[in-house]
């Protein structure tokens, strides 16, 4: 029985002591206690710290990098997403009608750019000659009769 408890009490002293040493160990990797440390101990505890600072930038790297990559593929699975969702609509327009949709307006609709040169009347109507010409079907607005009569 006594040499039972002989090998517990020497593996407690063996686990104190790495205990010890796994905690001065720490400590001297958070800055503490570097006084006891001579220039080659200092020198290996700034060797380990150099490549423990590389492998923790090569992983927060490696994430950044993961997040951007699904970040991408998820914005290009909505593009598609809309684009299939909208294709449909383009489709039906197409197979309405031969015409593409922005020339099926409406004939008598004009398209007036500069100043507007038509004389009101009492009742508030524009007189129709002086507003609009007809040529070949297409109605003209104000401004274009000036280069046509000039």
């Amino acid at each position: 029985m006594r040499t039972i408890q002989g090998n517990w009490h020497q593996e407690y002293d063996k686990l104190k002591a790495k205990i010890e040493v796994l905690s001065k160990s720490q400590r001297h990797l958070m800055g503490e206690q570097l006084d006891s440390l001579s220039h080659k101990e200092l020198q290996q505890l700034e060797n380990q710290l150099d490549n423990s600072l590389k492998h923790i930038r090569s992983r927060k790297n490696q994430v950044v990098f993961d997040f951007i990559t699904e970040l991408k593929r998820k914005i290009l699975e909505k593009q598609k997403a809309k684009a299939l969702t909208q294709q449909p609509h383009w489709e039906q327009a197409q197979t309405s009608s031969s015409s593409p949709p922005f020339l099926l307006a409406d004939a008598d609709h004009t398209l007036n750019i500069g100043c507007y040169q038509g004389r009101a009347t009492i009742g508030g109507e524009v007189e129709a000659a002086e507003v609009q010409a007809r040529i070949n079907g297409s109605i003209l607005p104000p401004w274009m009769l000036n280069h046509l009569n000039g």
